[in-house]
């Protein structure tokens, strides 16, 4: 059995792809008959193959349209006012932060009344009834920066802080485990460094890398660089992904991602995401690490590692 999809000439087959974008086979021939959104190769017996740089542009067409914009307004643009329009709208469809809005409002409601049930009972129906990406991106992430900053303007306590963050991690944790499985799908290793405290970003990393079934393997905060290699090696993972949030780590993050760099080894990519991230010089990370300042840049790494993996 061929253990990947994508050919030694680092293209992608139509299956890899429809996974990697989440457009089925129909929509890509149709959009490539009508539109020519994509220019595919063909391989010696004649099938469509892909290159990233096509599944990529795939991606940014289906959040464009998702938007609201129609695929022949968006079939001759360039990558770059592909990618622009998607940042000008915030990059979630239209009724998604509308919907996320809601669930929002509601659990602030019973922080300010430390009404704990009622938070989780309000985050749980937000899980149930929205696809995940939209719970992190539009209920998850701007509840937590909402209860922060109102943290720091003393309109809640930080006794209600923690009772949400604990909400939060719980919940998450709980959801991610609810996911099968891939017993041939890639893995995932998912830390933060020594001194970095902040999990929830990264648990919710763990979260949408299980819904597509990626083996993860979450090893909590403030976890050294040597552990955190040895483990990765031990179960073969394919990327380890570090999440920095606070700039003023006890150890400097540039060292230890070298660390982490030397003892694997380059058997592996090392993810770099996270608040604090943009604090790193790029120039000086070691070879193998990628920089994913955003959510979206993360879930599209995911998508073209999980393409890589399609049997």
């Amino acid at each position: 059995m061929n253990k990947l999809a994508q050919s030694s000439s680092g293209q992608f087959t139509i299956k890899a792809v429809a996974q990697a974008t989440g457009l089925s086979v129909e929509t890509l021939r149709a959009w490539e008959r009508r539109y020519e959104v994509v220019a595919p190769s063909r391989d010696s017996s004649g099938r469509r193959t892909y290159s990233a740089a096509d599944v990529a542009r795939l991606r940014l067409l289906r959040t464009a349209t998702e938007l609201g914009h129609t695929i022949s307004r968006l079939a001759p643009l360039s990558m770059d006012e592909l990618a622009k329009l998607v940042a000008d709208s915030g990059g979630q469809a239209r009724p998604g932060p509308v919907r996320g809005q809601s669930f929002v409002e509601r659990a602030i409601d019973a922080t300010e009344h430390s009404d704990p049930s009622g938070v989780e009972e309000i985050l749980t129906s937000a899980i149930a009834l929205l696809p995940p990406n939209e719970v992190v991106h539009t209920v998850i992430v701007p509840l937590v920066r909402e209860i922060g900053e109102r943290w720091h303007r003393g309109e809640v306590s930080i006794a209600q802080e923690h009772m949400v963050t604990d909400i939060v991690r719980r919940l998450v944790i709980s959801v991610a485990r609810g996911y099968l499985r891939s017993e041939n799908g890639a893995c995932l290793v998912l830390a933060t460094l020594s001194g970095e405290r902040h999990e929830l970003g990264i648990l919710m990393c763990s979260w949408l890398a299980a819904t597509r079934r990626f083996r993860t393997h979450y090893l909590g905060a403030d976890c050294p660089a040597e552990e955190i290699a040895r483990f990765a090696l031990e179960v073969d993972a394919r990327a380890v992904l570090v999440s920095l949030v606070m700039p003023e780590n006890e150890v400097p993050a540039l060292q230890q991602l070298q660390t982490l760099a030397h003892h694997l080894r380059g058997k592996c990519e090392i993810w770099v995401g996270g608040f604090a991230a943009r604090f790193v010089d790029p120039e000086r990370l070691p070879d193998g690490c990628v920089m994913l300042p955003t959510g979206q840049d993360f879930e599209q790494r995911l998508d073209l590692l999980a393409a890589q993996n399609v049997a």
